[in-house]
């Protein structure tokens, strides 16, 4: 049995400290800054949580909106350059073919950093969903910054780079499908989202303007669900980004928890067990 003296946190600076999965049944965290910490299925039964400030500290705010800015930004060049290669392609042209790989690719992140957004606690749902957004838009960024380094070069390397960065982001984005690499699969993810939904709009008025309404009208439908995606991965991100090392009540046990005054900011109670919020 724990000393109750132990159990006793009030009015301490506790930044990122772990409680994963102790028992601190009845513990006094009174007016404490939580900000960071991990209580994912800690028992909480009890606890005293009363004027405590949780959430993200500043520093890690920024941090984590710096990497997804500079992934946004590597992600928009790499994208916007093979896509505005590829407009006016026509079906008659050789070259159509890698238009056709493209847009599937980018239809591929898309719904892939949708239900990323839309799985919630279907935790091995999302896990699937965050490797393939992160396999595919990795490996397109790959396939651009890769070109661009090796010109000349054995297109067999080429192969190989692409192959270990589709298999990297996979890996990546299957085991740590949050934190930092949900943040920049997530990033890269809606560039692609935009990417796929730009194309979808330039089709859509392509149709529509020479009247040939039946594809036209089946192209608005798929433009209105593209910019849906592009929705639910934005609000996703915004998760990701404000879920980065913010204070995790996940699954843990809160029956009876006081949170009177408390500031909770973005705190994760995923799967908490008797939290009212």
């Amino acid at each position: 049995m724990m000393n109750p003296g132990t159990l006793n946190f009030a009015n301490q600076n506790l930044q990122n400290r772990s409680f994963r999965g102790r028992n601190l049944i009845g513990a006094d965290f009174s007016n404490s800054d939580i900000r960071g910490c991990d209580f994912s299925n800690a028992l909480l039964r009890g606890a005293n949580f009363q004027g405590v400030k949780a959430g993200q500290t500043l520093i890690h705010l920024i941090i984590v909106v710096a990497i997804a800015i500079f992934v946004a930004i590597a992600a928009v060049h790499a994208i916007s350059e093979m896509l505005f290669g590829i407009l006016g392609l026509t079906p008659s042209e050789p070259a159509w073919v890698y238009n056709v790989a493209f847009f599937s690719c980018l239809g591929i992140a898309a719904v892939a950093s949708a239900v990323r957004g839309l799985t919630g606690t279907k935790f091995i749902i999302q896990r699937i969903a965050t490797a393939v957004s992160g396999a595919v838009s990795g490996g397109l960024l790959a396939l651009f910054y890769r070109g661009i380094t090796t010109m000349g070069t054995n297109p067999e390397i080429r192969v190989k780079a692409l192959a270990i960065s589709l298999l990297g982001m996979a890996f990546l984005g299957f085991y740590f499908p949050r934190g930092l690499v949900a943040v920049a699969i997530g990033s890269a993810g809606l560039v692609a989202v935009y990417g796929f939904t730009f194309l979808v709009a330039t089709t859509t008025f392509a149709y529509l303007s020479t009247y040939n309404l039946v594809w036209g009208l089946v192209w608005s439908c798929l433009l209105v669900g593209a910019i849906a995606m592009t929705i639910i991965s934005l609000i996703q991100l915004a998760r990701d980004i404000t879920g980065f090392f913010a204070t995790s009540f996940r699954g843990a046990d809160l029956t009876d928890a006081n949170f009177e005054g408390a500031k909770l900011g973005s705190t994760d109670f995923s799967r908490a067990i008797g939290y009212q919020g």
